[in-house]
């Protein structure tokens, strides 16, 4: 597994997807527990953002009884408990015994069976999850973790803050989290979140990257780090199929995100899968208000303030970690959800205290503790009797500075959960 700088817990990988410079499309590819589903000439196609797939291969792999109702045009499936049904050209289905609507019918494309892949994989037990750099759809066996995580309640003046640690990154079968945490969500007027991305368009997105993250003087990424580093900078994006020059016209630290995105994902992680994401998506679904502890433009700034000489520490440490003293503990992805997943808070505020260059730390963990928890502070001192789920990067919680301390010292009441 890549160890990762640990820029990748504390900030939502805002960038992601963002290259200038994108490899060849290809057609989507499904794979089944790490294994590829072989559909023969009829690959999937993408109807109304809707993957289809021909029915029979993936049904059989899947393990699933499937019966074909000739005379009502009607597939019906079961594996165990779980059981489906659905009618070619039509959006109402049943998924183990409910009625659902469906985003696309299924269809008949010369004499071949076409239905919607995520529906059939996750009502027959599947997790579903997506590769953007390699197109592959991802299907894994459920298996609900109900990891432990961070959570605080902290109460004052008949205000209530859940404060919660969360990871951008997570392996599959980590949802639904454990009942407090979901508790948490159902119980809150408000989810603050460190940014909302579901209101961040493209367009902001890239006008934020075209101002903060490239070189406008004429200089080029070569130009400010040195010449060994810019090589595993090219020789990174040949092994990953992409022009040499790819990156030039980037800043170092949007160059090192990019990097982290494609490490990730070429590990089955993406920042979709993320529990802040999980969690806004939930709010969203019911409408809950959603507020946003940062912006996307202070983000960016933190890191574009970064001294050139640490931004190209962080490049080495994704690239090369053994050449160079990595600015943070130098950990995998695994570690890092293993302790998520066990609330290891021993280990959690070792991780914090110890091993961090002082720029990196003081900018990165410090600055931002002290905004959230102003933030956090406001909502326990209103006069509405409310309650918030705050939910950000677990290094802010603990350590010398960390959000939780800091409300203890200031003298609130605040309850592990």
């Amino acid at each position: 597994m890549k160890k990762l700088s640990a820029t990748i817990l504390t900030l939502g990988l805002l960038t992601s997807g963002l290259s200038s410079v994108h490899a060849a499309e290809k057609a989507s590819s499904v794979w089944l527990n790490g294994e590829q589903i072989q559909f023969s000439n009829s690959a999937p196609i993408v109807e109304k953002g809707v993957t289809l797939v021909p029915l029979r291969p993936l049904l059989e792999k899947l393990g699933v009884n499937v019966k074909w109702d000739q005379a009502t045009h009607t597939v019906s499936g079961s594996k165990g408990t779980l059981s489906l049904s659905l009618k070619i050209g039509s959006t109402n289905a049943t998924a183990n015994g409910k009625a659902v609507k469906l985003d696309a019918a299924p269809k008949q494309i010369r004499n071949v069976t076409y239905v919607p892949l995520r529906f059939v994989a996750e009502t027959t037990g599947y997790q579903v999850g997506w590769n953007q750099s390699l197109r592959q759809v991802t299907l894994t066996a459920k298996q609900h973790s109900e990891g432990r995580g961070f959570l605080w309640k902290v109460e004052n003046k008949g205000n209530t803050v859940y404060v919660m640690g969360s990871i951008h990154h997570v392996p599959e079968g980590m949802y639904p989290l454990r009942p407090e945490i979901e508790n948490a969500l159902k119980a809150a007027d408000y989810l603050g979140v460190e940014v909302d991305m579901s209101t961040v368009t493209s367009e902001d997105l890239q006008k934020q990257v075209l101002e903060l993250g490239v070189y406008k003087d004429g200089t080029t990424l070569k130009d400010h780090i040195s010449a060994d580093t810019y090589k595993k900078v090219t020789s990174f994006l040949k092994a990953n199929g992409m022009p040499e020059n790819s990156f030039d016209i980037f800043k170092s630290w949007f160059v090192t995100q990019q990097i982290m995105n494609i490490q990730v994902a070429k590990d089955g992680f993406t920042p979709e899968k993320g529990i802040d994401n999980y969690l806004i998506e939930k709010a969203n679904t019911t409408k809950k208000p959603i507020v946003s502890l940062e912006t996307m433009e202070s983000q960016m700034k933190m890191n574009n303030n970064f001294s050139d000489a640490l931004q190209e520490r962080l490049l080495l440490q994704n690239l090369d970690p053994k050449a160079v003293t990595p600015p943070s503990p130098d950990v995998t992805i695994d570690y890092l959800n293993k302790m998520w997943i066990q609330g290891d808070e021993k280990a959690l505020n070792e991780f914090t205290t110890t091993g961090w260059d002082a720029e990196y730390f003081q900018g990165l963990i410090n600055d931002r503790n002290e905004e959230m928890t102003k933030k956090i502070k406001g909502y326990l001192n209103g006069d509405k009797k409310e309650t918030y789920m705050v939910v950000v990067g677990m290094l802010h919680l603990l350590g010398n500075e960390g959000i939780v301390p800091s409300l203890e010292k200031e003298g609130f009441k605040v309850t592990k959960q």
